[in-house]
């Protein structure tokens, strides 16, 4: 493995690791300890923290949750979740990206284009009407973009990120619209279950007063992340390959060896 494709791999793996521990948090603050205790007071959770953490842990963590700072922090979240319900809604559920695709090409008898997917996963259940004015505004914007660019051309990528950041305007705190917070590109390929609480299926990283070119050089370093990664499984399929025959073609010889041998004996 290349030193910088095993750099990408622990990004990717921190990332991931780090947005699904931060689920984890959630379901044993929200779906455990306030629904047992029934209680939205943190200091009253101390006693039903989940059998998988330190005791003392889960206290530092309710300690933390009950400071004045986060209180104010998680008030405003919610504020600004109100506030703009169209960046988080999707009809794609807890189905993950790679699962609508593979359903869509099954469907279609080809592999679905980035357009397709986010069709089938913003538009209302049976109808071909877009969930909000911003999701059809950004689809039609886009759509329009690919047909310009790649007009006179058999084919389109599946997803080109430049026309995607463009069509869904700058970066808002690092955040691409159409994209979850806090995962990595790879998870849009990868089949890892989405959230229903985040804004969709498409995942990308970015930090606070990210600008569109380093957006878009995110993205495309990301894809091309994958791509170094699948052709490493490749080298490592074929390797084994190797071994195998190695393994068996010097087992077969070794018995035809001991076949001579025992004949020239006798």
């Amino acid at each position: 493995m290349r030193r910088s494709d095993e750099a990408r791999s622990r990004l990717v793996w921190t990332r991931t690791a780090r947005s699904n521990f931060k689920h984890l948090l959630y379901n044993a603050r929200k779906k455990n300890a306030e629904k047992v205790s029934q209680s939205a007071d943190p200091a009253l959770w101390r006693e039903r923290g989940p059998t998988w953490m330190r005791g003392d842990y889960w206290e530092t963590l309710c300690n933390f949750w009950a400071a004045e700072r986060w209180q104010q922090t998680s008030t405003t979240m919610k504020v600004n979740w109100a506030a703009n319900p169209e960046a988080n809604m999707h009809t794609s559920g807890s189905v993950s990206f790679a699962t609508h695709q593979s359903r869509l090409e099954k469907e279609l008898k080809r592999p679905p284009t980035f357009q397709e997917v986010f069709d089938k996963t913003h538009k209302k259940k049976g109808t071909d009407q877009y969930i909000s004015d911003r999701t059809r505004e950004v689809a039609e914007s886009y759509s329009q973009q690919m047909t310009e660019k790649y007009v006179g051309e058999e084919e389109q990528p599946q997803l080109d990120p430049e026309i995607w950041v463009a069509a869904s305007s700058a970066p808002k705190k690092g955040h691409v619209y159409g994209f979850r917070h806090s995962i990595d590109m790879s998870r849009v390929f990868s089949g890892t279950s989405s959230s229903a609480s985040h804004t969709s299926a498409f995942t990308t990283v970015g930090g606070p007063g990210t600008s569109p070119s380093e957006m878009r050089g995110f993205i495309t370093d990301t894809i091309s992340g994958l791509e170094s990664r699948l052709a490493q499984t490749m080298e490592t399929r074929l390797v084994q390959m190797q071994t195998q025959v190695t393994d068996t073609l010097q087992t077969q010889l070794s018995q035809t060896l001991s076949q001579v041998i025992s004949q020239a004996l006798s």
